[in-house]
């Protein structure tokens, strides 16, 4: 499965209504508290539409954010992975989509091309489905080839989450391209082009996230960088190390949104 249209230019456009025929009716994005069954605290869930949209990138979305603060999260996703999106949205959600939609226009060109860890196949199956939200979820970046050129076959897991699990151990965190810290509730999308690279950030949790660390691979100058993060003017990155093989820096803010570009300097 071709992989190509993801970071497309894309904004979602607004249902007008009457027949949705057509559309693979998606829900609306955002993050869940569910009890934990080991304990007596609730443990969040990201309810997320980024490895639907993975799965079958040339679909056509209706995505129903009717009476829910979830328009902007939903375009974000949408323009991340460049599907064909609509949103099912009431009146007064005209202006949120709005600010979004003037956001995103104003965003510059940047790299379109996945950056990912590793490869894997999809038979199509719930399980492999849930293998790939976990996947998303923990940041582990992926890619979707046939099963011949996977580096790691889905073929109905019996258990996703051991699936991952066992992955993440096979794979190792040493060699992943991307890593976040500070935020469980902040799912990341990569993209490079030679020495250029995008990342993605989309926060699901109902407040911002103050500040969250980010380690990506390679020799970034921090003079070339620049941030663009919805709903915040003063977010900064800050607090830079290099080692030689990464680089680790500081975002300062996450409402919602944002896009961090970087320019590698030792390619």
């Amino acid at each position: 499965m071709s992989w190509l249209p993801l970071f497309a230019v894309s904004i979602a456009t607004l249902f007008p209504g009457g027949d949705a025929t057509g559309y693979e009716k998606v829900p609306a994005p955002g993050v869940r508290y569910r009890m934990n069954m080991a304990t007596a605290t609730s443990a969040p869930w990201i309810d997320s539409n980024l490895w639907r949209y993975r799965r079958k990138p040339d679909g056509k979305y209706l995505c129903d954010v009717k009476g829910k603060p979830a328009a902007a999260l939903a375009m974000a996703e949408g323009f991340v992975t460049g599907i064909n999106l609509t949103l099912d949205t009431t009146p007064d959600q005209k202006a949120e989509y709005d600010k979004m939609a003037a956001f995103l226009k104003a965003l510059p060109g940047g790299p379109r091309q996945p950056w990912t860890n590793f490869s894997i196949s999809d038979d199509g199956t719930f399980e492999a489905g849930e293998v790939m939200n976990l996947l998303s979820r923990r940041n582990l970046l992926y890619r979707i080839v046939p099963a011949a050129k996977a580096d790691f076959k889905l073929e109905k897991p019996a258990n996703p989450y051991e699936y991952v699990l066992n992955l993440r151990d096979k794979f190792g965190d040493d060699k992943r391209v991307f890593r976040l810290f500070g935020s469980e509730l902040t799912v990341a999308e990569v993209a490079r082009e030679g020495r250029k690279v995008r990342i993605h950030l989309i926060n699901y949790g109902s407040r911002p996230v103050d500040t969250m660390r980010l380690r990506v691979r390679g020799n970034f100058a921090e003079a070339a960088a620049k941030a663009y993060i919805y709903g915040s003017d003063d977010a900064k990155l800050s607090e830079w190390q290099r080692d030689g093989a990464f680089t680790e820096f500081t975002l300062t803010a996450l409402p919602l949104y944002g896009v961090i570009d970087l320019e590698d300097a030792a390619r």
